[in-house]
């Protein structure tokens, strides 16, 4: 046998057994239904397009990941606890820490912020970081400042669509006279983050 193929006079004897589908991993989450359900998927979808979702990671290797990165920097991820769908690990003073994203009524909380969407949550955290802390129960200041994505370098479509939704604003967009390809584009994720 060269190659890995088979040889001829084998073939005929051999079997091929057919691949059982896989299973779907069973869901950790409460189910949702109607709305919240909606809500939910859109937002791992949203998520999934930030760059910065990295989905199942162990709270060890985010911090890990971190570690080298700057003050400030966070990244979300699958909770480790099953009662909490999504958890932020930010770069700290004094090292990585995880704070779990509260889902309660149809709204993500992050401390005293509230948003239908976690990426907009971020946003609003990153926005408020600039002046104040956010404060947690325990005393610790958490200070967002930047994503850690999955690809460190943002294409020029991004760039431009940051850039875009950062002098025009989410409520400016129906006014901008651009081409269809173009608004959806920036509709897909109208974010500053």
């Amino acid at each position: 046998m060269v190659g890995g193929g088979v040889c001829p006079q084998q073939e005929s004897a051999q079997i091929i057994y057919p691949v059982p589908a896989p299973l779907a991993p069973p869901s950790r989450y409460r189910l949702f239904r109607g709305s919240e359900r909606q809500l939910v998927e859109r937002s791992v979808v949203t998520l999934q397009a930030s760059g910065f979702y990295w989905g199942p990671l162990p709270t060890k290797e985010a911090h890990a990941m971190l570690e080298r990165e700057q003050i400030g920097t966070f990244l979300v991820r699958d909770s480790s606890q099953g009662n909490h769908l999504f958890s932020v690990s930010i770069k700290m003073e004094s090292g990585p820490v995880s704070v779990r994203v509260l889902f309660l009524k149809g709204f993500f909380w992050l401390r005293e912020l509230c948003s239908d969407c976690p990426v907009k949550l971020l946003e609003l955290a990153v926005e408020k970081c600039q002046q104040t802390p956010l404060r947690c129960q325990n005393g610790i200041q958490l200070t967002l400042s930047r994503p850690l994505r999955r690809t460190r370098i943002l294409s020029l479509q991004q760039m431009c669509r940051r850039s875009i939704i950062t002098h025009h604003g989410r409520e400016g967009l129906p006014a901008l006279r651009i081409q269809p390809a173009l608004r959806r584009f920036i509709e897909d994720f109208p974010f500053k983050i």
